[in-house]
C-alpha cells in the first residue's frame, strides 16, 4: 500500500512540474525587452546570454528571464525592469545595487557580496541575500526593514 501511495505521489508531482513548464518558453534575444538587454550589457559586459525564456503563467505576468554563461539569471518584468538578479557564483555587480542599500551594506556588512536581489511586484520592496546567507529586506525607498 505504501509503495502504491508513493508512486501516486510521484506521478502527481511530475504532472505538476509538466504543467508548470508549459508556461515557460524559449525566446530569441530580440524578444527580450530592450531595457533588460541594455542592463545586461551594462552590468555584465564580459558575459554572454546563453538562453532567454518567457514565463506566461498568470501570476508571473509575462516575465522574461535571461541566463548568462556565469550561471547568473536575471528576471525582468514586461518593460525590462529587473525583478530578480541571482548571481550566486560571482555575486551581483555592486554598482547594480541601489545606492542607499550599498551605503547600508558598506557599514553593516563590509566586504560581503550580494548574491541575490529580488524586488516585490506589489510594493517594490527589495530582498537582498549576502554570500554568508544573511537576508535583508529594504523598502522601495531603500531603507532597511527591521
Amino acid at each position: 500500500m505504501k509503495k502504491i501511495f508513493l508512486t501516486l505521489m510521484a506521478m502527481v508531482l511530475m504532472a505538476g512540474v509538466a504543467v508548470a513548464n508549459d508556461n515557460i518558453v524559449d525566446i530569441p534575444l530580440n524578444k527580450v525587452p530592450d531595457l533588460g538587454l541594455r542592463m545586461v550589457k551594462s552590468y555584465f559586459p564580459t558575459n554572454k546570454v546563453v538562453k532567454a525564456v518567457k514565463n506566461n503563467s498568470k501570476d508571473m505576468k509575462n516575465r522574461t528571464c535571461v541566463m548568462l554563461d556565469n550561471d547568473a539569471t536575471i528576471d525582468f518584468d514586461k518593460d525590462g525592469n529587473w525583478m530578480i538578479v541571482d548571481c550566486r557564483k560571482d555575486g551581483v555587480p555592486m554598482r547594480m545595487v541601489p545606492g542607499k542599500i550599498q551605503m547600508y551594506l558598506s557599514k553593516s556588512n563590509p566586504g560581503a557580496d550580494v548574491v541575490y536581489m529580488g524586488r516585490e511586484i506589489k510594493n517594490g520592496d527589495i530582498t537582498i541575500i549576502l554570500d554568508d546567507g544573511t537576508e535583508l529586506h529594504f523598502t522601495n525607498e531603500h531603507t532597511i526593514i527591521k
